[in-house]
């Protein structure tokens, strides 16, 4: 594919159906479901791009929380350890893991960005729960939630 090629759809969703997952079209893009964890996957074309989405809250789980500073502020510490993909907030419709796939991505390496979702989505999972709740964790359990270990070097 060539390097500034728009990804297609079709692609994507013949990639998702050899590697096990349903594909369903919904708007203007695709919902793709089916991984283990049974959550779904929405990817919506972005210009050239395809941004892929999985919701980790939705607008009544947000509206529990008395204030949404410290799920903000354990997002932001989160996004530092590089994790594959970024939060995304919208007012209506809750907070999103996103990853964005350049032109010319190559379709059969997305079931691979579909699990780096989920991992992500499910190594913080206990963590954003108590961020709802108005807890931010220390960095230990932050990394503790990664599988990761503090190096003992300074930063």
């Amino acid at each position: 594919m060539a390097e500034d090629t728009p990804i297609s759809l079709q692609d994507i969703a013949e990639a998702c159906l050899e590697a096990g997952y349903l594909v369903a079209e919904i708007d203007r893009g695709l919902e793709v479901s089916g991984s283990e964890d049974g959550g779904a996957f929405y990817l919506f074309p972005e210009g050239d791009w395809l941004q892929v989405r999985c919701q980790v809250f939705d607008q009544a789980d947000l509206d529990q929380a008395r204030s949404l500073d410290a799920l903000f502020e354990t997002i932001a510490r989160a996004q530092f350890r590089l994790i594959g993909c970024r939060f995304g907030f919208d007012v209506l419709t809750g907070l999103w893991l996103v990853a964005d796939l350049y032109p010319g991505f190559e379709p059969e390496r997305l079931p691979a960005v579909l699990e780096q979702l989920a991992f992500v989505w499910s190594s913080l999972g206990e963590v954003l729960d108590a961020a709802l709740k108005g807890t931010v964790v220390d960095e230990v359990t932050l990394d503790a939630a990664f599988e990761l270990e503090p190096d003992g070097r300074p930063n």
